[in-house]
Formats: C-alpha cells, structure tokens, sequence
C-alpha cells in the first residue's frame, strides 16, 4: 500500500508501494466521494494546484487529525491507489478491509453533517437529550455506502467528525445510535470475530446500502466474509453475488462442500418453541466449533431439563448455513443409535452420489455395517465441514462404571480427526472434547420469557406472581415449560398454578405433557437418571432419597453420618467416609448433585430446589416416618462443637436442615426428646426464639411423659425454657419456670447442688432485670455461699458459674451505688478468668475494663451505671449439661 505524509512546508508525497510487513504507523480517512475529488495522478504532480479542489479539505482534514495523533503518515483511497492499473485496484480492493483494520486510527468524515455553533439558530424544535447534530448524524448519506460498512467494523478505532472538523464521538461512545441505524449488533462494532456471525447475518448488515457500481455491492463485502475473488467488472451484480456466495461456501465448508453437500433436514432434531437462547454459551459454542475443517468436540452437560438438548439445537438452527451437512443422533441407547444411522444412511444415499461402502445396504439389517459405512463417509478426505450431535449420552462406558446398557461413545465416532460434533449428556465424566456446564438461568427476564412463550400470555415482565412462579421455579427452563404448558391448559391465574405447585407437585409434574418433550418432563428426566444411579450405586440412590428429609443446600459427610449407625445397613454405610464421597461422585456424574461452598471455603453438596421437590413427592410418595426421624436426630447430633469459631458457623450450616426435617415429624415416628432440647439450644443460639419455644415444649412434653417432672433433663428442659421466657420479655412465665426448676432440683438433688445453684442465680437475674433489687441479692448471695459450699471457698473463683454470679453480684452493687463492694466482687470474678481462660482471652480483657470503670467510679464518688460486666447480667445460666457444653467451646476442652 501507498501511505500519503505532509512535511512542514505543507507539501505532500505518497510513499513507495510498502510491503504488509513494512508498514509504519498511520491513520485512514473514511467519506463518500463527491463531484471534485483529488486523485492520484493529482499527488504525483509536482505542482500544488489540485489543492484548489474540494476534495482537498478532508485530505487536509485527515493530515491534520494525524499530526494531532502523532502519527506522520495517513491513507485516502481517493489518491493512493492508482485505479488506472487494473492489478493494483484488484489488489486494493481484495486489501482494504485488512487496510482498515490495521490503522492506528480511522477518521469519518461528513459532509453533511454541520456542528451548529452554541450561538447559532434555535433549536428549540429539537428533541430533549437529542444533540443538535444528531438528526443530521442518523440521515448521513456515509450509512448507505457499501463500501463504508467495512470501514465502519474493520478498524479497532473510528472517529466521527462534522463537516467543520469537530468531533461529535467514536464507535463506542455512539454505539447506541449507530447500531439503531446500522442495525449491526454491538458485538460487532465491539471487535467480535466476524466468523461469530452468520453468512445470513453479515449479509443483512449490507442489505440498504449501494454503490455507484453495481458488482461493487459483491466487492465490498470480501472482507467481511474474509474471503478473496478476482474483479470483473461488468459481469453484473447478480453474477458477482453468486461468485462471492461460492467463495464464502467454499471458506466456511471447505473446498468439496459440493461433493459432500447434504441438505438440512430437521429430522431427529428437536423442536425448541419455548427455549431462550443462552448467548454465552452459544458464542462458546461457536469459538470452539470453528476451524480449518480439523475435528472439534464440544460436551454439554448439566441436569436434566436444564436445555442441553434446546442448546444444540439452538446453534444448529443458527449455523447451519455453515456446515456443509449436520446430523442428530440419538445416542441414549442401542436401539436409538441403530434407528438414527440408518436415518442418516438414507440421507446420504438421497442426496449424494459418493456413498461409498453405503451402498447396497439393508438399512433395516446391516446396523453394524451401517454405522461402518457412515462413519467411512464422514472419513473421506475433503469431507470436513460437517457436524453431529450425539444427544443424550447418558449411560457412558467408563471406567469402574457397571451397566449392561452403558454406550461407548467412541464406536460410533468417525476415524478421521476433521468436522464438529456435539455431545449432550447429564455426567461430568465424557473425557473427550471442550465442556460447557450449562446451569440454572441467572436472569428473571429469561425465565419470564420461556414462562411467556410456553403460556401464551404476555405481559408476564411485569406481573408479580409471574416473577414469584420464576423464582419459584429457581431457572430451571424445562419447569418453566411444565409450568407454561398447563396455564395453557387450564385457564386459571399464576397465583392459583403456584398455589398448586406448592401443594402437589407431584400431581403436576405426573398428569403434565409437553408435546415433543413428551418423554422429557422433570419427573421422567430424573426418574430415569435414578434409576441409572440405583443400579450403578445403591448408595447413593439411598441417600438422594434421604436428602428429601433435609434441605436442598449444603449436605455435608459429618451431617450424613451423625445418625447412619441408627438407621438400615445402608445408612451405615454412609458412616464411612469413603462410601459418601463415591455416593456423592455418582450423583454428581448424573449432573444431580452440585459441589457448593455456601459458607467460605467449607465445601458441601446441593440439589437444585426442583429436583429436591422431586425427591419430596415422587422418590417419597409414601413418606418414612423412620427415615424424617433419623433426619432429624442427625441434625440434632451436630451440636455441640469442640471450637467457638466452628460451632457457631456450624450453626448456621444446620438451621435450614432443622427447619425442613422438623416440618414434617409425624406423630407416630417423633424424634428422640434430646433431639428436640437440642433444637431448642440450636434455635435460641441463633435468636430464633420463637421456633425454640416450640422444639423446648415439644421436648418437655416427651421427657415428663418417659421420664418425669423431677428427671435432670426434664429440669435441663424447664431451666433453658425460663431462660428464653426470661430473653421474650415473658418475665411471669420465666419466673413459674424458675420456681418449678428451683422445687424440683432442690427435691431431687438438694439445695447445694450445682443444677439448684444454677436456677438460683438465674432467679436472681430475673429479679434483677424486674427491679426487685432485695430479691435478686437473696438469690445471688445464696447461690455464691453455694458454690462456696459445693466447690470450696479456695476454688470457687475458678468455677465459671461462680464467676458469673460474682459479676452479677458486682452489677447489682453497682446498681445499688455500692462501688467499692461492686469492685471487690468484679476483682474475684476477674481473677478467676484470668487464672481459668489466660490473660489474653477476650473475656478476661472484658472484665479489666470493668474494673477500670469501677475505678473511676469508686474516685469520682458515683455509681457507674454503664460498666461493662463480665457476663451480662440479663443472660441466665444454663442448664448443667448446656453449661458444660458451653465451657468446652470457649475452652476447647475434651470433657466427659
């Protein structure tokens, strides 16, 4: 190419003819010619009278935008390439869209378009947040040129000038305007490789614009379709489209399309009506898929009803243009790859005379040597442009896997390493080609789609119960369908479908079709991939069936175990480790199962919220009191743990699984008591008080009916229920706990036991929180004199109960403006900490700052009514059991 360079006396030279390689930096100019332009022959002329023409402004224009952009050189079509030479315009012409792509910057400039100054004419009469050159910009005669279409996409950077040389904006900042009147995807404009886009699609982009010669509207598409011709001039526009649509053919089928082409047939292919198009994974897709003709293997994978099958479809419907032939086959089992070969067969003895060893085939017989001789044919050389999808390769042969119906994919691939091919499958495992995950739909918008088109109602976008059936229904598009297809059906509201679902979706799921997903409902998809996992894996068969027991998300090896001893053989078998990890394996091969990791890094399983309906009402239709029971314990069995940090976390991993295995305990199938009393902990530790109330009454009803009213664990029960009356504000039924609490301990176990002094002291901070400040001070000091009795005076600040009643002890003489007696006792019960947890533990800091207070107060003569105290004197002492398990955590103490 010619490059064009101005020195300082404004003189201008054209370069030597450069070599791609040798090439310096320049900028190009873009325009549409007008009546008096500068022409080669003008520059090659010594003399400067050609920049009388009006052409001269934009060259000028252009010199002047790349001096301001340090760049010395610049590119005009108008006068660096000399069109009297035929090989040198044939040349240009088949370069410019690589011209284009390769300068450093490309300046549009319009002539008419006028860049009104601000103390110009009014433009009231202009639309508000409308520019005032941007009527002018949409109607620019440069948006109907053929040739401008290249020189709009080709370069990184394009800049728009007005006729008087102001900038109004480049391709990203007017993108918007530019796209509505282009109609040319962003993408495109953004860089996106052109071989992203359709044949059919590129040819729109070009569809309104002209050329002042006809075979010019072929011309300048080559680069846009990347392909090269040879110019001819007068051979018509029709026959110049017919030459370039032979070359495209050619580059994107390859040199034999013609020999091995196969019309598109929709046979085998299913229908997608409802499906939305997943345009990640689609362009994913499509960057793997693309080649010189050399083989390329894309695996979809994911759950069932997810739309992998929609997906490959989906592409196929989009590229087919590009493929020279495409085939779908049924690869789930034996009959169905035999039944799809011989279709393929068929089609290639219709419509292609090279069949090779196809011939004379009984394509009902010779099923072996029907597959031979398709996969020879996709074999031969040159026959590289085609593409297969394998669907529903579900039952792989692999390694360690038994299964009498398990398929090797690789029998039935051709030998050849050239074409594409598409495998759908629900397993992670297929150890061949690029994989793409396909999950859950993120988007709301997608999800009402599908909704939409499978009802036949619009307006969803905006309808609230249509977004509350979307989340629902959590972005799995097959439930979408099931759901769209039935308010097809029946004419009832959303509102009125999602009250349904939530009550039987079982019944919905059962008594629902959905055409040519016949065979593909929700409750089919995962019965069949149940079945494969039962016979594969009993295990984790088993277990999928207990998960209906706890929540969906987050099932980890330790909660599993918890209970498996307790339970069948093969819930025993989920004790160990190993077992649970091959179970989980399987399950998720089968795309049932998802590794999660819900709380940081600590890693769990999941199943989608659907498929967990699924293992609710179909896989337990008859529910298992037995099974919902060991849910439950197990969960309950998970408190406590050994470390503060753990236990509190371990917490909030097990609230959701408490909540779902505790809603639905029959009566004839309850839980062990302690189950319950630990759910009550469980709940009251996380502030769900409420739900503890609940779990501790249930928990108390049970132990008085086994155990009696006077048992230590009913007592356990009846303290930790006046503890959470005491946290509602139901101070009365807190104190009536207490009381009992108090009579029973006392009876059973005498006044100077631990448990007795544990009520003791929490009467006296119910008293206190009442304002009975006499009463509380009864309870507390005969609660220490207690702990005095029962421990010995020496250890009694080394008791962590008695430090608690000594820092109420010390709040109440606070409260009592007793300062230095409040000090005496914050003193002990900060030496006891100190002594029993380190100086450098929280609480111990804690209770140094207290003494602090006490301090200050003592020197400054006042009460101080905002210590900070060691244990808040509104937070009674648990149960002996509770208490101990409480010391373990903040201790990490192996006790007995």
């Amino acid at each position: 190419m010619r490059l064009l360079q101005r020195d300082n006396a404004n003189n201008y030279t054209l370069t030597a003819d450069l070599p791609p390689d040798d090439t310096p930096p320049y900028a190009i100019l873009s325009h549409t010619w007008g009546t008096d332009e500068v022409i080669y022959n003008d520059v090659k002329t010594s003399s400067n009278d050609w920049q009388q023409k009006a052409g001269y402004d934009k060259i000028k224009f252009c010199a002047d935008q790349a001096r301001r952009h340090g760049l010395q050189h610049f590119w005009v079509d108008t006068c660096c390439i000399d069109k009297s030479d035929a090989i040198e315009l044939q040349t240009a012409i088949n370069s410019m869209f690589r011209w284009y792509r390769g300068a450093k910057g490309c300046y549009v400039f319009l002539p008419d378009v006028s860049y009104p100054s601000m103390y110009g004419p009014s433009t009231s009469s202009r639309q508000p947040g409308v520019a005032p050159w941007e009527t002018a910009f949409r109607g620019s005669r440069w948006f109907t040129r053929g040739w401008t279409l290249q020189e709009l996409i080709a370069p990184q950077t394009v800049e728009f000038y007005s006729k008087e040389g102001v900038f109004l904006g480049d391709k990203r900042s007017l993108e918007a305007v530019i796209r509505d009147v282009t109609g040319i995807p962003a993408r495109a404009l953004r860089g996106t490789p052109l071989s992203d886009f359709t044949t059919s699609e590129r040819e729109a982009w070009a569809r309104n614009r002209e050329t002042k010669y006809e075979e010019d509207m072929a011309y300048s598409l080559l680069g846009i379709f990347g392909v090269h011709m040879p110019l001819i001039y007068g051979e018509g526009r029709e026959q110049a489209q017919r030459r370039l649509r032979e070359e495209v053919q050619r580059s994107v089928k390859g040199t034999h399309y013609d020999r091995f082409s196969i019309s598109f047939s929709l046979s085998g292919v299913p229908d997608t009506p409802h499906f939305v198009a997943r345009d990640a994974e689609v362009a994913e897709m499509r960057r793997m898929l693309c080649s010189d003709g050399s083989r390329r293997i894309v695996v979809l994978h994911g759950l069932g009803g997810i739309g992998k099958t929609q997906l490959a479809a989906t592409y196929i419907n989009r590229y087919r243009d590009e493929y020279s032939a495409i085939f779908w086959l049924n690869i789930k089992d034996e009959a169905s790859i035999q039944q799809s070969f011989a279709r393929i067969a068929t089609q290639i003895l219709e419509q292609n005379a090279d069949t090779g060893s196809l011939k004379g085939l009984n394509l009902q017989q010779d099923h072996d040597k029907i597959v031979q001789g398709v996969k020879a044919w996709l074999s031969l050389p040159g026959n590289t442009r085609w593409l297969i999808v394998y669907d529903n390769y579900d039952d792989p042969k692999l390694p360690g896997r038994k299964s009498d119906a398990a398929v090797d994919i690789h029998q039935f691939l051709p030998m050849a390493h050239q074409g594409s091919i598409v495998i759908t499958t629900r397993l992670s495992q297929i150890d061949i080609g690029h994989h793409i995950r396909l999950e859950k739909l993120e988007s709301q918008y997608e999800s009402l789609q599908i909704l939409s088109k499978a009802s036949g109602r619009n307006g969803l976008q905006d309808d609230g119960d249509a977004q509350e059936l979307v989340r629902e229904l959590d972005g799995l598009p097959l439930a979408l369908a099931t759901a769209g297809a039935y308010l097809k059906r029946v004419p009832i509201s959303i509102r009125k479908y999602l009250r349904y679902y939530q009550e039987s979706w079982a019944r919905l799921t059962g008594d629902l079709h959905l055409g040519s997903y016949a065979d593909r409902t929700l409750s089919s998809t995962w019965q069949l991939s149940y079945e494969h996992v039962q016979a594969q894996n009993p295990l984790a068969a088993d277990l999928l069936r207990w998960w209906a027991y706890f929540n969906n998300e987050d099932i980890w090896f330790g909660l599993f175990r918890a209970r498996s001893g307790m339970g069948p053989v093969w819930m025993k078998q989920l004790s160990k480790e190993l077992n649970f990890n091959d179970a989980m394996g399987v399950l998720y091969d089968y795309g049932l199962v998802e590794p999660t990791a819900i709380f940081q890094e600590i890693q769990g399983y999941s199943i989608h919220g659907c498929l967990h309906s699924w293992t609710i009402h179909i896989l337990n239709e008859e529910w298992d009191g037995c099974l919902n029971k060991l849910a439950v314990e197990s969960v309950a069995s998970q408190l406590p743990s050994n470390a503060e940090a753990e236990y509190w976390l371990l917490q909030k991993r097990l609230i959701p699984h408490a909540i779902r295995s505790c809603s639905t305990v029959q009566e004839s199938d309850l839980p062990s008591n302690w189950a319950f009393h630990s759910l009550g902990d469980l709940y009251s530790d996380q502030g769900k008080l409420d739900e503890a109330e609940k779990m501790y009454l249930r928990a108390l009803y049970g132990q008085e009916m086994a155990l009696g009213q006077g048992h230590s664990s009913t007592l356990d029960t009846v303290n930790n229920l006046g503890i959470l009356y005491s946290h509602q504000g139901k101070l009365g039924e807190a104190e009536k706990m207490y009381l009992r609490a108090l009579y029973e301990t006392e009876k059973a176990l005498g006044p100077d036991h631990t448990s007795t002094l544990d009520t003791v002291n929490n009467l006296g901070n119910l008293y206190k929180n009442q304002g009975k400040l006499d009463e509380a001070e009864k309870m507390y000091l005969r609660a220490l004199h207690g702990y005095e009795r029962a421990v010995g005076l020496d250890n009694v600040t080394t008791c962590r109960p008695a430090i608690n009643t000594l820092s109420n002890l010390g709040s109440l003489r606070s409260e009592q403006n007793r300062v230095s007696e409040a000090r005496q006792y914050y003193q002990r019960a900060h030496d006891g900490l100190e002594q029993l947890l380190g100086p450098s533990h929280p609480a111990v800091q804690s209770a140094r700052q207290t003494l602090e207070l006490t301090h200050v107060a003592r020197e400054a003569g006042t009460s101080s009514s905002d210590d900070q105290h060691l244990a808040d004197p509104t937070q009674p002492q648990v149960s002996k059991a509770r208490r101990r398990d409480k010391l373990k955590q903040v201790l990490g103490l192996h006790m007995k």
